[in-house]
Formats: structure tokens, C-alpha cells, sequence
């Protein structure tokens, strides 16, 4: 390889790469919070009396607040600087997780979870900013894709840690383990990450947080319990706030000095092209994590640690393949490669749900395949949101591809548990009722399964939908 020279430095931080790995604990940390916390799941349903919605809630409280409030936090770190957020951000999550090991209800989880959430918005945005502002064109790409491969990681490795933890220490250690990590990105953010001038000024967007708060809410809300409850009243209401928060979000941010979210970020047909892949395919990618793991574990009746080992392998082939997809997209065309990415996605999603019952090598080489499929998929859409932004907008645009995946991840986990919750309820004979921690028949596995092959059918769907999504594409192209 060419050595560098003075031209290949011009736009470079000194410290980036000191600052990119700071960025890395980051975003491992706060994907690691999500995927190693599934697998606990189990062991949380029997030690508080859960059910499903219980367990869905309690990840997503998480989700909600992470997703609404990530615009403010992309805000936030545009004014305060990315070394404040990170900080920031560090310290209320490792203070979160360690109460939530404290807790002894669903409710005291399910807080702690929305104040996590509070942090990692805060932090997100940040992490994938700083990435930006201290690499120059050139080098960009190749940072975003070590950034989203480790995130990719976190996914791999978070898995096997809960179902380790929680083979070893139960539960409460998973929290434990994620509070640990958060002091680790706390020490490094505040000795790595460089001082980088806020590029924004004026007021906070009060009334734009509020509004993004409102319609995420309602949204998550809505997916949840709709399914479950259609003609509800909650129901009705989660579908007007939904539709009637987004409205006015929008409307508000069109006219408002300092908006929360630019607008005319979205003018760049690749920047939303990117999101809408994004948001798709994340819906999958989460949501396929949350099944999966009750799937292994209540359908299958495997341990924690044995369903963390079967679902590593997405991540790790996630992490390999999201290091060449710049390579591969440059050579194949970026919507070429997304497209087959998503294709391989909904693959990998039908043969984990057809695996059968303790099928472990099938169920690990279809997650082989959709990992494969992530590695290319979710990399190089986040190339297409982040990849050319101006600095005074870069937590910013950081705060769309953010909000992207954990809206994706919020439904996924979502619609897919409430597909899983509904098929599995309604094959049960009239009068019975069954919780989590009572499925023990074979009758009763065998209908869990085909609950979580319905969820999974669902994730392939949405996978195959996102496709001609990927290929509207105006002629994108990755930097050299």
C-alpha cells in the first residue's frame, strides 16, 4: 500500500483515530445494551412474572426515548461539542444500567431502560458525527464502515456476553456488564476525544423535541399493542398521535429559526433513499434478534448462552462483510449491492424460522446468510445519509441515520413480538392462558415455533419491500 502523503492528511484530525475508537466503544456499548439483553430475556420473564408485552416494553422503552429524543441529542452535541455528548452520554447510560441491575419490577425496568435511552441519544449521534468531522472525504467511508462494522459486532458478540453473563451471574449481570462498558467509553471520551468547535448556534428546538417525542411514541405504542388490541381505545388514540405529531412536526420544522432537523437535508434524494433502507431493514435486523432468542429458548427450550452462540454468527459475518462493502460497492454500484444485501437478508430470516427444533447448524448458517446480507445492507445505507454533509450539520444527519435504525429497531422488536404474541395466544384452546415462563409441553413449543416462523416470514417481507426502495437511486457512488 501507497504510504500517505501531505494531500491524503489535508482534513484529518490528529487524534481520529483515537477518536474513532472512542466512537467504536460507543456505538458497541449501546447495540450490545439491545442484542445481549434478548437473550436475558427468559431469565427476566421468570424472575418478574413477564409475558410477552412485559419483555417487549421493557426493550423498548428503551427504543422510544432513544428514538425520539435522537434529534435533540444530534442537536445538542451540534452545540455543546461531541466530547460533552459523548461524556454526557457515557455517564447517564452506565448510571441506568447499573440501577436496572437494582430492579426488582418490571415497571423499575422498564424506567431505567427509558433513562438509558435518554443517554444513548444523546451519545448516538455523537459517536457517528465525531467520525465525521475528524476524517476528511478520502478517508470517510473506510471510518463509517470500521464504525458500522463494530456496531455490527456488538451485535455478533452481544448475544454470546448475555447468555454468558446470565449463565454464570443470572440476569442482573447483563446490566452490570453494560454499566462497565459505559465507564469505559466515560474515561476514554474525556482523554481521547478531541476538543471540536460546536457548529451550531441559537435557540433549542424545545417545541421540535416534544413534537419527535410525541410521534415516535405514539407510533411505537401503536405497533405494540394494535395488533393486540385493534379496537381499542389506546389504540385509536397511538393512530392520532402517530399521523397528528408527524404532521405537525413537520409543519413546525418548516417555520421555526433553529429547527431541530433541518428540512432541507432531506432535498438530497440519496440522504432519504439511505433512511427509508435503513429504517426497513433495521426493523428486520432487530426485531429478528428478539424473536430469535425466545425462539431458542422457549420454542426450542435451549439455555441463554446456547441461543447467544447461535445468533453470533450474523453478527460476525456482518462485521467481515460491512469492512468490504465500500470496495464492493464501488466496483458493483451501491444500490446493486443494497439490493442483493436485502435480498440475502429476508433469505437468512426464512431459514432461521424454518429451522426445526434444535436444528442448530441450519439455524446457523441461515443466520450466516442474512448476515451477509446486514454487512452490505445497513453499511452502505448509512454511506448514503452521512457520507457528504457539512460539519454544522453533521450531528444532525447523524441523528437521521440513528433514528432510522432505532425506529427500525423499535418496531421490529415491536411488530415482529406482536406477531409472535398474537399467533402464539390465539392458537391456545378458548380459557387458557399460558406465560412464558410455563411453556413446557410439546404442544405448546410446537405453537411457539410456528408464532416465531410467522414473525420471521414477516421480517422476510419487509426485507423484500425495502428492495426497490434501494434502487430508486439517483447514481450513487462511494468516495475514493
Amino acid at each position: 500500500m501507497a504510504p500517505a502523503t501531505d494531500e491524503d492528511e489535508v482534513g484529518n484530525h490528529p487524534d481520529r483515530r483515537r477518536a474513532l475508537a472512542v466512537a467504536c466503544v460507543g456505538v458497541f456499548l449501546l447495540v450490545v445494551s439491545l442484542s445481549s439483553l434478548n437473550v436475558a430475556l427468559a431469565e427476566v420473564a421468570a424472575a418478574l412474572d413477564a409475558d410477552i408485552a412485559d419483555l417487549q416494553w421493557i426493550v423498548d422503552s428503551y427504543a422510544v426515548t432513544f428514538a425520539g429524543l435522537l434529534l435533540a441529542g444530534g442537536a445538542l452535541g451540534d452545540r455543546i461539542g461531541r466530547r460533552k455528548a459523548l461524556t454526557i452520554g457515557f455517564a447517564v447510560v452506565a448510571g441506568a444500567n447499573l440501577l436496572a441491575a437494582f430492579g426488582d419490577s418490571v415497571l423499575e425496568l422498564v424506567l431505567m431502560r427509558a433513562v438509558a435511552g435518554v443517554g444513548a441519544a444523546v451519545m448516538m449521534p455523537a459517536t457517528l458525527a465525531t467520525v465525521s468531522e475528524v476524517f476528511n472525504d478520502r478517508d470517510r467511508p473506510r471510518a463509517i464502515a470500521a464504525w458500522s462494522s463494530i456496531a455490527a459486532a456488538g451485535g455478533a458478540f452481544g448475544p454470546f456476553l448475555g447468555g454468558w453473563m446470565v449463565t454464570i451471574a443470572g440476569w442482573q449481570a447483563v446490566f452490570v456488564m453494560t454499566a462497565g462498558l459505559g465507564l469505559v467509553g466515560l474515561v476514554g471520551a474525556r482523554l481521547w476525544v478531541p476538543h471540536l468547535v460546536p457548529q451550531r448556534v441559537g435557540r433549542f428546538d424545545i417545541g421540535g423535541a416534544v413534537l419527535s417525542i410525541g410521534a415516535v411514541g405514539s407510533l411505537v405504542h401503536l405497533v405494540i399493542e394494535g395488533p393486540v388490541h385493534p379496537a381499542s381505545v389506546g389504540t385509536a388514540v397511538s393512530l392520532v398521535g402517530a399521523l397528528g405529531f408527524t404532521a405537525a412536526f413537520i409543519r413546525y420544522e418548516s417555520v421555526v429559526q433553529n429547527p431541530l432537523l433541518p428540512l432541507e437535508l432531506f432535498e438530497d434524494r440519496e440522504r432519504v433513499l439511505g433512511a427509508s433502507t435503513l429504517t426497513l431493514a433495521a426493523i428486520g435486523f432487530n426485531g429478528v434478534f428478539f424473536v430469535g432468542a425466545l425462539l431458542i429458548q422457549i420454542g426450542w427450550g435451549e439455555s441463554g448462552l446456547v441461543a447467544g452462540l447461535l445468533l453470533v454468527p450474523i453478527g460476525v459475518v456482518e462485521v467481515i462483510v460491512a469492512n468490504g462493502s465500500v470496495q464492493l460497492a464501488r466496483r458493483f454500484g451501491m444500490e446493486n449491492m443494497i439490493s442483493l444485501g436485502l435480498v440475502l437478508m429476508a433469505a437468512g430470516y426464512l431459514g432461521m424460522g424454518l429451522a426445526p427444533s434444535g436444528g442448530r447448524w441450519w439455524f446457523v448458517l441461515a443466520g450466516i446468510v442474512a448476515g451477509v446480507g446486514n454487512g452490505l445492507a445497513i453499511p452502505l445505507s448509512i454511506e448514503r445519509i452521512v457520507g457528504s454533509v457539512e460539519p454544522s450539520h453533521a450531528g444532525v444527519a447523524a441523528s437521521v441515520n440513528d433514528m432510522s435504525i432505532e425506529l427500525g429497531a423499535s418496531l421490529g422488536i415491536g411488530l415482529l413480538g406482536a406477531i409472535q404474541r398474537v399467533w402464539f395466544e390465539a392458537g391456545l384452546p378458548d380459557g387458557v392462558e399460558v406465560s412464558l415462563a410455563d411453556v413446557s409441553t410439546a404442544a405448546d413449543r410446537d405453537l411457539f415455533r410456528t408464532a416465531s416462523l410467522a414473525a420471521l416470514v414477516l421480517a422476510a417481507a419487509i426485507a423484500v419491500v425495502a428492495v426497490p426502495i434501494a434502487r430508486a437511486s439517483v447514481g450513487s457512488t462511494v468516495s475514493r
